[in-house]
Formats: C-alpha cells, sequence, structure tokens
C-alpha cells in the first residue's frame, strides 16, 4: 500500500510537493486548534463562581481569581480590574474591545486553514494543467501509441486536481466548524460576563459618571 501511495505521489508531479505540505499544515493546525480550543478551560463555570466571590469578599486587586491557562472571563475581566468601578459606557466599550482580542487568540491558525481550503484545490488544478501540457509536448513522441500515451497522460495529470480536492475539503470543513465553535465559546464567555455584572453591577459601575 506505501509503495501504491508512493507511486502515485511521483506520478503526479511536482505540484504534489506543495500539497503535501498543505496537508501536514492541515493535520497539524487541526490537532493544535482541537487542544487549544477545548470548552472545559475556556469556559468554566468554576471560574465564574471565582469571580463572584471575589467581589463578594471586596475585590482585594492582590488576589485576584487568575487562572491558567486563562478561561475566556479571565481574559474578560482581568484587565478591567484595575479600572473598577468604571463607567458603563467605558465598560462596554473595554469589554467590546477585549472580546475582538479574545477572538483573534482563539482564530490564530484557522486563517491559515481558510487559506489552504482556497489555494489547495488551485494548487491541484495548477498540476494538471502543467501535466497536460507535458503530455501534449510528447504526444508527437508517442507514434502510434498516441491515444494509450494521451490517456495514461491524462491520468495522471488529474491525480492532482484529485490531491488539491482531498486536501483542501478537510481544511475547509475544519475551518468552519472551528469558527462556529470559537462563536459559541464567546457567545458562553458573554453570558458569564452578564452574570457577573447583573449580580453585581452596583460594585462595577461608576454610578456617578453614568
Amino acid at each position: 500500500m506505501y509503495q501504491a501511495a508512493l507511486s502515485l505521489f511521483e506520478q503526479g508531479g511536482v505540484m504534489m510537493y506543495p500539497l503535501l505540505l498543505c496537508s501536514l499544515i492541515t493535520f497539524t493546525l487541526t490537532v493544535e486548534r482541537l487542544i487549544v480550543l477545548r470548552s472545559g478551560p475556556l469556559v468554566s463555570s468554576t471560574s465564574l463562581k471565582k469571580w463572584i466571590r471575589w467581589i463578594d469578599e471586596g475585590m482585594d486587586k492582590d488576589a485576584l481569581p487568575a487562572n491558567q491557562p486563562a478561561p475566556l472571563i479571565d481574559q474578560l475581566l482581568v484587565p478591567l480590574v484595575p479600572y473598577l468601578p468604571i463607567e458603563l459606557a467605558r465598560l462596554e466599550e473595554r469589554l467590546s474591545d477585549l472580546s475582538r482580542k479574545a477572538r483573534n487568540r482563539l482564530e490564530r491558525g484557522v486563517v491559515y486553514l481558510d487559506t489552504i481550503a482556497g489555494v489547495a484545490p488551485l494548487l491541484g488544478l495548477l498540476g494538471t494543467a502543467l501535466g497536460m501540457v507535458e503530455v501534449f509536448a510528447q504526444l508527437s513522441a508517442a507514434g502510434h501509441a498516441k491515444m494509450e500515451a494521451l490517456s495514461s497522460g491524462i491520468s495522471q495529470a488529474l491525480l492532482t486536481t484529485v490531491a488539491g480536492l482531498l486536501v483542501g475539503i478537510p481544511a475547509l470543513i475544519a475551518a468552519n466548524l472551528f469558527t462556529r465553535h470559537i462563536e459559541n465559546l464567546l457567545l458562553k464567555a458573554e453570558d458569564q460576563v452578564n452574570t457577573v455584572l447583573d449580580e453585581h453591577y452596583t460594585s462595577l459601575v461608576d454610578h456617578e459618571n453614568r
């Protein structure tokens, strides 16, 4: 089986090498994002309870409920602590900014999957086009076996198109699923922040400058 796969790879031509690189990057990024984007460490009810308890106990800034690795609620609230109590408009502005930064961190790597999903099929088509050019260039030397040479050459040239699709389709699926998962994580984190604000609004918001 290994020898058959190696033979197909060699028949595909030079464009099989960048496609192989794209497949390795796709696999690596997918595994890495699966580990990083686990819901447990990022959206934890324990972290929410720690923040509520911290506010109830007087908001001692030397005893922040920070966790490692930092869940999303920590990423959204820890930068706000030096400014508490904070004006409502400023609070909304800062939370929006921090949410964008958190999204940027979560989407790290996903953009490469999205890029590979678009580029891999194009690399496959390029490989096929190059293969067809080579086929027609060699037809004049094929003599009476022209049809056999043509069919064989087209079959080999199409290998890169197939390879490009086999790389691009999983990359596209992974990118879309990760994007949706990130959206769900951020919504859950925002719900946790809203829970904290709802329960301790008077302690966190500066009423004099509302």
